[in-house]
């Protein structure tokens, strides 16, 4: 019995230490896998960051050319504004003349004896 109960200590002991021997390997494992995770983590936060900026970057580029380009528009369209408005004050000042030259031609013809002409 007692060969029996030694076989049993010593293959007990032989499982426990390839047990050891496999925990060992599984933590080096995971210890190589949390600071592959680690890296990825890192690497994969500082892309974002990058992406975050470059988009902040185009963004910004584009506001600034949209407000160029609304500037250049309102420019413009004051521009238009101030020839249009030139041009019916030239106009408003043409009809008041006609219309005080009509005046003054119809107190003529009102006040004018016709009889008289022919």
């Amino acid at each position: 019995m007692v060969d029996s109960t030694t076989k049993r200590d010593l293959d007990t002991d032989i499982r426990v230490s390839v047990l050891e021997t496999q925990v060992t390997s599984i933590n080096v494992n995971l210890e190589k896998l949390e600071q592959k995770i680690d890296e990825n983590y890192a690497t994969l936060h500082h892309r974002i960051s990058d992406m975050r900026d470059d988009l902040h970057k185009d963004i910004e580029t584009k506001h600034d050319k949209v407000i160029e380009k609304l500037d250049a528009q309102n420019k413009a369209s004051t521009e238009q504004h101030k020839a249009i408005a030139e041009k019916i004050t030239t106009i408003e000042k043409w009809r008041w003349m006609i219309m005080g030259g009509a005046a003054v031609v119809g107190y003529v013809l009102a006040h004018l004896k016709l009889e008289k002409l022919f």
